[in-house]
C-alpha cells in the first residue's frame, strides 16, 4: 500500500493522483491530509515541507510530483516513453505544463500571503503574462499533441494546470481560445479518475 500526503486543492497533487489512475494502482492509495499529519512529521519526510509526498510501501518517501510520476511511470509505463524524440516531447510539454501551474500559484499566493498589504502589479502582471503566453502557444500548438486518449504525463499535466486555473478564478482561459477549450473537455470527459479527482477547496 502507498501513502499519499496530500491536499485536495493541490494541482501537484491532482497530477499525481491522476497518473496513479493511468497506471491502475489508484485503489493501492492511502491519501492522508495535510490537515490531520503533523508539520514536522511531514518535514521529517520532505523537508521542504511541500507535496505531495508519496510513501512506498518499503517506507521510503518520494516527492516532488515529477519524481512520483517517474516512479508511477517505472511500475506501469503508458505516462513517458522510454527514450527517444517522443520522451524528449512528453517531458518538455510536460514542463510546460507544470509552470503554467506553477504562474498560477504564485498569482493565488500573491494575494493569499501578501499580509493585508496589495499585492505587486509588477509581479501580477509577469505571471499573467507567463500564462498568456503558453495558453496562446497551446491554442496553435495543440494540433500537434497526440490525441489526449493517449493520456501520457503532458496530457495529464495540462488537463490538471487548465482545471486549476478554472477553479482558482486565475482568468478566463477559455476565452478565445476554442481549440483548447475542445481539447480541455475531451480530457474532462475521458481521462479516468478526472471527476473524483476535483480540487477542494
Amino acid at each position: 500500500m502507498y501513502k499519499l500526503t496530500f491536499s485536495p486543492a493541490s494541482p501537484y497533487v491532482r497530477k499525481v493522483l491522476l497518473s496513479a489512475y493511468r497506471v491502475g494502482i489508484e485503489d493501492q492509495m492511502k491519501l492522508v491530509t495535510t490537515d490531520t499529519q503533523d508539520d514536522n512529521l511531514l518535514r521529517s519526510q520532505n523537508p521542504l515541507g511541500k507535496i505531495p509526498v508519496l510513501q512506498k510501501p518499503d517506507g521510503s518517501f518520494l516527492f516532488d510530483s515529477r519524481v512520483i510520476i517517474d516512479y508511477f511511470n517505472r511500475l506501469g509505463g503508458r505516462l513517458i516513453p522510454k527514450d527517444g524524440p517522443e520522451r524528449d516531447l512528453v517531458l518538455s510539454r510536460s514542463a510546460l505544463a507544470e509552470g503554467l501551474i506553477d504562474a498560477s500559484l504564485l498569482v493565488v499566493y500573491s494575494d493569499r500571503y501578501s499580509g493585508g498589504e496589495i499585492p505587486s502589479k509588477v509581479w501580477l502582471d509577469l505571471q499573467m503574462g507567463k500564462i498568456d503566453k503558453t495558453l496562446d502557444f497551446l491554442e496553435k500548438d495543440l494540433i500537434n499533441w497526440s490525441n489526449p486518449s493517449g493520456f501520457d504525463a503532458a496530457n495529464i499535466g495540462l488537463g490538471t494546470a487548465l482545471g486549476y486555473i478554472s477553479f482558482r478564478n486565475v482568468q478566463d482561459w477559455k476565452k478565445g481560445r476554442p481549440i483548447l477549450q475542445k481539447w480541455f473537455d475531451e480530457v474532462a470527459s475521458s481521462l479516468p479518475g478526472f471527476s473524483k479527482t476535483m480540487p477542494v477547496a
